[in-house]
């Protein structure tokens, strides 16, 4: 109740993304452990989408918006160690579809809630909400996708195993699931722009003046990371 009043409080005043994330945040446990990882996918995200040429401000919302839907979540079922039951997992795959509810609602932002709702669908059929199938699937959806699995997978610890996996491992592992999980040609372009940036380890957590050179290089309008 206390967080939706606090939703309730926010629509009073003209709101931002970053505003809606942060006021929320502040009275949930699990989007304070989320607001991280958040801010990774939404750089990994706009990078890469602007290689590919597809990149805009509802892409960048999307992506950092991407996990606001788990904000009613009990962090004993989202961080729970141990296998999830059938009620657990249903519980966990609604967040894509309230972060929809949430972004269209309380933004108005109808293509950033698209892209939220299809950030776990799978090219195969067998993703959440919807099973979209390939190119049913919106291609910002489709990135976020793939830049949310591989900091998950290097960065955040939480749903592949206890140690961090080295960037040829998750690399390996998109490739791995490429035309069942992710768009193919996405993986691939993902990750020659992570070869040629040279993405180095704790890229988000320790400067590199050399590497900030290069991301900034590699886009033409530095402010839209921002």
């Amino acid at each position: 109740m206390i967080i939706f009043r606090r939703i309730y409080s926010v629509y009073q005043s003209k709101r931002t993304p970053e505003s809606l994330f942060d006021e929320i945040a502040q009275d949930s446990e699990v989007l304070q452990e989320f607001k991280h990882h958040s801010l990774r996918v939404m750089y990994l995200s706009s990078i890469l989408a602007k290689k590919i040429g597809c990149f805009d401000e509802d892409l960048r919302i999307a992506a950092l918006l991407h996990d606001i839907g788990k904000v009613g979540i009990a962090k004993e079922i989202l961080f729970k160690p141990g296998n999830l039951n059938s009620l657990e997992r249903t519980i966990i795959q609604s967040h894509s579809h309230v972060g929809n509810l949430i972004v269209r609602r309380e933004l108005g932002k109808t293509r950033s809630a698209e892209f939220i709702r299809d950030h776990h669908e799978n090219w195969d059929g067998t993703g959440y909400p919807r099973r979209l199938i390939g190119e049913d699937i919106s291609l910002q959806g489709r990135i976020i996708r793939i830049c949310d699995s591989f900091d998950t997978m290097t960065y955040d610890l939480r749903d592949y195993k206890l140690t961090k996996m080295s960037y040829k491992e998750a690399f390996d592992e998109l490739e791995r699931c490429s035309w069942t999980d992710f768009d193919g040609n996405l993986v691939q372009e993902f990750i020659s722009l992570l070869i040629e940036i040279e993405l180095p380890d704790s890229w988000y957590d320790r400067f590199d003046s050399n590497f900030i050179e290069k991301l900034y290089a590699s886009i033409e309008s530095p402010a839209d990371l921002l």
